[in-house]
């Protein structure tokens, strides 16, 4: 996957991307969530229906950004794109500062940044769940050829539609210190 900037906004040239490594993910129950990440998390609960509603996960006319404008900056949407076989990712949000550390992902589908489903595992597994129904947690760094690397949390929720179907993953993905 290539990244259009480093650490602090500073332009990577052309061509030069980053790599992501020491990737680990666990279910939301199990996972060391860092302060930011139980915000968000807390904030996703507070929209899911009450068991009377047959719901099980908020619907994306249920998450309000004036409730989180905080969290905004770190916070991406993506489509759960179920035709063709496999399941894909589209990303159709994606906040400030994930793209001053990342590069802008807005349209972009995971299959075409991450073809190597085998290589990055942890986050295809992540993604998968997710779209079925479990919030998960992924640590893991970010790494630029000779610039500093980023640590990364990055959590995972369901959205679903009107029919009860996941077609939304509602994210957060933050530095640690954010």
């Amino acid at each position: 996957m290539t990244g259009q900037f480093g650490k602090g906004g500073r332009p990577l040239p052309f061509g030069v991307g980053y790599e992501r490594t020491n990737a680990k993910a666990w279910l939301e129950k199990d996972a060391p969530i860092l302060p930011l990440g139980r915000e968000f998390l807390a904030y996703w609960l507070s929209k899911c229906p009450s068991s009377e509603t047959g719901q099980a996960f908020p619907r994306r006319e249920d998450i309000h950004p004036e409730d989180i404008p905080h969290l905004l900056p770190y916070i991406f949407i993506v489509d759960v794109l179920r035709g063709g076989g496999e399941l894909d990712f589209r990303f159709r949000l994606v906040g400030t500062k994930i793209v001053t550390i990342e590069g802008e992902h807005t349209g972009q589908r995971i299959s075409d940044m991450f073809p190597d489903r085998e290589g990055y595992s942890v986050l295809w597994q992540q993604y998968r769940d997710a779209a079925a129904g479990a919030v998960w947690v992924r640590h893991e760094i970010l790494r630029w050829p000779e610039q500093d690397q980023v640590a990364y949390e990055v959590v995972l929720a369901p959205l679903q539609d009107d029919r009860g179907q996941v077609t939304m993953l509602l994210g957060l993905a933050h530095p640690p210190e954010h």
